[in-house]
C-alpha cells in the first residue's frame, strides 16, 4: 500500500517536467504522435508477454486498444497526458495571463480542493489532477523559483514522515471505519496533497542540482516513459506481479531484498525494451528517409531528361 502511493507521486513528476519545458513551446501534432506511437509499440508487446506466458489472444476490443491505445485508452495515463498536449497552448496562456499572485493562489486553491476528498468528494476526473501538474511546473519556468537545497531537503523529509504516519492511522482506522477506508484509498493513490508536496520538493532539488550533460542519465531519462508502459499494462501486468514475482512468498529481509530487486529487474527490463523500441523507430526513419531521397532523385533525373 505504501509503494502504490508513489504512483501519483511519479505522475505528478512527470507532467510538472512537461509543463516546466513546453511553457514557452509551440503546440507540435508530432508529439502524440509519438505519444502514439510509443504505446502502440509497449501494447503489441505486452500483449505477445501475455500470449507467451499465459497463452490468451486479444479479443476484437483488445486488437482495436493495440491499433488505437490513446483514442481505446489501452493505458489511462498515455491517454490524459495527450490531452493535457492537445491543452497546453491554452494552459501556456493562462499561465502567461494571470498575475503571479492570483496564479499562486489558484494553483494551491485547487489541490487542496482535489488533495482532500472530504472537501469536495467526487473530484476523480485525472485530467484536472494532470492540468494542475502541468500548471505548477510552467509555473516555476516562468517565475524561476529557487530555494536553498538544505531547507528543501528538510521539508521533504517531514512530508514524507508526515505521509507514512498518516498513511499508517488511515490503514488502521480504515478496517472499522468505512468513511475512513474511502479516504484512506484515495490518499495512498489519488491525487493528493502529499503527491503534490512531494514532487514540488524533489522536483526543485532536482533542478537546481547541476549534472551537466551526462549521456548514460540521458538515456535512462529516455526510457521512464516506456518502462511505465511495460510494468502497468493492462493485459500482463496480474500475471506478472503475481505469477512471475509473487511477493507475497517473501518476509522480513528477503520481503526487502526480493523488492528491492524486483524494482530493478522491472526498471531493467522496461528500459532494455525501450532501447530496442529507440533503435527500431531510428531503423524505420532512416530506412523512409532514404528511400523518400531516392525518390525525389529519380523525380529530378525525370525531370531533367524531359
Amino acid at each position: 500500500m505504501y509503494a502504490s502511493s508513489g504512483g501519483k507521486l511519479g505522475v505528478v513528476l512527470f507532467v510538472m517536467i512537461t509543463g516546466y519545458f513546453l511553457l514557452d513551446k509551440p503546440f507540435r501534432w508530432r508529439r502524440i504522435i509519438s505519444l502514439s506511437r510509443q504505446t502502440i509499440y509497449f501494447s503489441v508487446v505486452v500483449a505477445i508477454l501475455a500470449f507467451l506466458f499465459e497463452g490468451t489472444k486479444p479479443d476484437l476490443l483488445g486488437v482495436l486498444k493495440i491499433m488505437f491505445p490513446l483514442v481505446m485508452e489501452n493505458y489511462w495515463f498515455p491517454t490524459d497526458f495527450a490531452i493535457i498536449l492537445v491543452l497546453s497552448p491554452a494552459l501556456n496562456l493562462l499561465v502567461h495571463n494571470i498575475n503571479r499572485r492570483n496564479l499562486l493562489f489558484g494553483v494551491l486553491g485547487s489541490i487542496t480542493l482535489i488533495g482532500f476528498p472530504v472537501i469536495v468528494p467526487d473530484v476523480k476526473n485525472s485530467v484536472i489532477g494532470l492540468v494542475l501538474a502541468y500548471i505548477l511546473g510552467a509555473f516555476i519556468q516562468k517565475y524561476r523559483l529557487n530555494f536553498s537545497n538544505i531547507k528543501l531537503f528538510a521539508v521533504l523529509v517531514l512530508v514524507v514522515v508526515a505521509t507514512v504516519v498518516i498513511t499508517g492511522l488511515l490503514i488502521t482506522e480504515s478496517r472499522s471505519n468505512e468513511f475512513i477506508a474511502g479516504f484512506r484509498l484515495f490518499f495512498v493513490t489519488g491525487f493528493n496533497v502529499s503527491a503534490y508536496s512531494a514532487a514540488f520538493l524533489i522536483f526543485m532539488i532536482f533542478k537546481q542540482w547541476e549534472f551537466g550533460n551526462i549521456k548514460i542519465i540521458n538515456l535512462i531519462a529516455s526510457t521512464t516513459f516506456g518502462v511505465y508502459l511495460f510494468h502497468d499494462s493492462r493485459a500482463f501486468r496480474l500475471y506478472m506481479w503475481h505469477e512471475i514475482i509473487d511477493p507475497t512468498r517473501w518476509t522480513g529481509l528477503s520481503l526487502v531484498v526480493g523488492l528491492s530487486l524486483t524494482v530493478i529487474s522491472v526498471f531493467a527490463v522496461g528500459m532494455v525494451l525501450d532501447i530496442l523500441r529507440q533503435m527500431l523507430f531510428l531503423m524505420v526513419s532512416n530506412i523512409t528517409r532514404k528511400l523518400k531521397s531516392k525518390k525525389m532523385s529519380f523525380s529530378e533525373m525525370g525531370t531533367t531528361n524531359f
